[in-house]
């Protein structure tokens, strides 16, 4: 330890700012400051979840063995410090949740899947923490999930749900929220309303953070061998990567599938956030990439019966030497493939440009996605960060350019004056002006679609309105009967439940904007294919498929040109 006269607020900074730099001096005094850390007592909250971030910056990142190792004890002796004086220090304790951090509390509002998953597994370190509903809302959720011969305990006096809860569930040894999602679980109701009613309830859970693996400090995957850096890797040819031959997925066993599941929910729940690709991922349908430089990237598929109706919804997490650093995901349809990425806050600053081109050179080779698409929102939009951060440089600078073509124009230009003049910085009020568009990035001449599946949802919309004035049964039994009497479906007995939603949702597509009479019994035949790929346990055969069948394709681009 260092004298307690040193700021911790000036150490946090100074090793903060040379973790990521390289070289023979660099690793010196890395190696000299993690060797002088100041004494825990003396650190507040917010300099002590800065430290515990630059360690795993670091731990991520490491120059050689010897730094890395540096940093992981370093984190072990923090962790260890936590554990002994967090339920003496309740001021501390209150501070650092939220945090993630190990031995930590963390508090907050799920959807019934998460929940439920918190609860299965994690057992009693999941607590029922409030409810905001108010106390008739739960008379009503009662009076629905409960048989109406118990309506006394269930009506009666004005409870809060929690109230409610020890009444009904007497002397059972459950806890409150486990007896709840049994309830939920026991429910013969549909999941969409399971969804509905428990988010009506606003409840709020606590997950106590002490399993050895599934908290912030230390969720990772195992890695056979760790990468060191002699140099960050910032400005990477993107031509390069995207060429690169794309190794073949890991073999993973069902036990390697599931945790990497458990890690990406308990990644987002750490930053309380949710993703469908991550909320209802599919274990069986995991992929594991191990690309260059250290890095891995897990892909998520939803399950079948959760799957959109018109995209491929494909989750990603990144992992640097194992432990998670960015998410994200693309929706896939056709060539088109809208994309969205998320560098966890502590991994800021590293290779960010390095892990977007292995990300779009994983849904080029592996998806066939050749039009990528980034919406507004991701480079300021309602999204005062990214504005402030110049995220519209960060895309620009891979090749993605505005769809619109004036804002197009006054971006080349913008762009000029920032090659003449390194100092030069965008104004925010003109990065705002380029939010009226999409940023796109083309792979080859034409990828099909040249517009967002939204497009074609409003089509069916427009189709159900004006042919059948708006009522929507008589609609989806009219297209039912027709692409039935069309398509070779043969007997749906043999189609699996997911199959047959794709083939129901599917008809009012075809039936509002395509031209089928026209079509080949191969090209019918072939169609139904596809259609029922989509209930596959990998949704990467149904994206594939759907992209080589050009009679559908040239029917839907005379449609929506």
């Amino acid at each position: 330890m260092i004298a307690p006269s040193f700021s911790w607020k000036v150490y946090n900074r100074h090793l903060r700012d040379i973790s990521l730099q390289s070289g023979e001096r660099a690793q010196k005094e890395k190696i000299a400051l993690l060797n002088s850390v100041p004494d825990f007592h003396i650190g507040t909250a917010k300099e002590i979840l800065i430290y515990h971030d630059t360690l795993l910056l670091m731990f991520a990142w490491p120059e050689n063995k010897e730094l890395g190792e540096l940093a992981k004890k370093a984190l072990n002796e923090l962790i260890n410090f936590l554990k002994k004086i967090i339920p003496l220090d309740k001021v501390l304790e209150t501070n650092l949740s939220l945090s993630g951090i190990s031995g930590t509390e963390i508090t907050g509002r799920f959807s019934y899947s998460i929940t439920r998953w918190l609860v299965n597994e994690f057992g009693a370190s999941i607590k029922l923490h409030s409810s905001e509903a108010e106390p008739e809302t739960v008379k009503l959720f009662f009076r629905q999930m409960i048989s109406s011969v118990e309506y006394e305990i269930i009506s009666s006096k004005e409870l809060t749900l929690i109230q409610r809860i020890r009444k009904l569930k007497g002397e059972s040894p459950l806890t409150g929220i486990k007896w709840l999602i049994n309830l939920f679980e026991t429910s013969l109701l549909p999941y969409p309303a399971k969804e509905f009613l428990f988010n009506e309830l606003k409840i709020f859970v606590t997950w106590k953070l002490d399993q050895p693996v599934l908290n912030r400090s230390f969720i990772r995957i195992p890695v056979d061998k760790i990468f060191y850096h002699q140099k960050l890797n910032k400005t990477p040819d993107f031509e390069k990567i995207l060429t690169s031959k794309l190794p073949a997925p890991k073999r993973l066993t069902p036990a390697e599938q599931q945790h990497l599941v458990h890690v990406a929910k308990a990644t987002l729940v750490f930053i309380h956030r949710e993703t469908d690709p991550f909320t209802f991922a599919s274990p069986e349908a995991m992929d594991l990439f191990e690309l260059e430089r250290g890095f891995q990237v897990g892909l998520y598929t939803l399950k079948p019966e959760q799957r959109l109706s018109i995209e491929s919804y494909i989750g990603y997490l990144v992992f640097k030497n194992g432990i998670p650093v960015s998410y994200g995901g693309g929706w896939i349809f056709g060539e088109r493939c809208q994309f969205g990425i998320n560098i966890l806050e502590p991994f800021r600053g590293g290779e960010s440009a390095y892990i977007f081109s292995q990300l779009i050179r994983l849904y080029y080779q592996y998806f066939g996605a050749k039009r990528f698409v980034v919406k507004p929102y991701q480079f300021g939009k309602n999204n005062k960060e990214a504005l402030q951060a110049g995220a519209f440089w960060f895309y620009y600078k891979q090749g993605f350019r505005p769809e619109n073509e004036h804002i197009h124009k006054m971006a080349a230009a913008e762009w000029e004056k920032k090659k003449a003049d390194k100092q030069y910085r965008s104004s925010v009020e003109l990065l705002k002006k380029f939010t009226h568009s999409n940023l796109v990035l083309l792979l080859s001449k034409n990828p099909v679609p040249h517009f967002d599946a939204s497009k074609i949802s409003l089509g069916v919309t427009d189709f159900i309105n004006k042919k059948f004035s708006g009522n929507r049964a008589l609609a989806m039994a009219e297209a039912e009967k027709k692409i039935k009497k069309e398509f070779p479906v043969g007997k749906l007995s043999g189609w699996t439940v997911p199959e047959r939603k794709i083939l129901q949702q599917w008809c009012l597509l075809i039936r509002a904007t395509l031209s089928v009479h026209n079509w080949s019994h191969k090209e019918k035949k072939q169609f139904i294919s596809l259609l029922k790929s989509k209930g596959d346990t990998h949704e990467r055969n149904f994206i594939r498929l759907l992209q080589k069948h050009r009679r559908f394709w040239k029917d839907l681009e005379k449609q929506f040109n």
